[in-house]
């Protein structure tokens, strides 16, 4: 029960997260035709480049910090 109240929690951060808003508002905008297909392909491309860079960062954080856990352990 406590994995599934977790599971549910982060679910909802992603979900309120400001790239995951704006490309629902692209999307609503697309049903409604105040986008076009390019105008909503970039703000795809670019809340997908978002979440890749964030990856990125947090794997070179995570890297560096096992890094200097690894030099005081010896």
């Amino acid at each position: 029960m406590i994995v599934i109240s977790f599971r549910f929690q982060r679910l909802v951060e992603k979900l309120l997260s400001v790239k995951f808003v704006i490309f629902i508002v692209a999307t609503v905008l697309l049903c409604f035709g105040v986008l076009g297909g390019g105008e909503w392909l970039t703000v795809a491309l670019t809340v997908i480049a978002g979440r890749e860079i964030q990856k990125f960062k947090d794997f070179k954080t995570s890297k560096k910090v096992s890094d200097e856990e690894a030099l005081g352990s010896d």
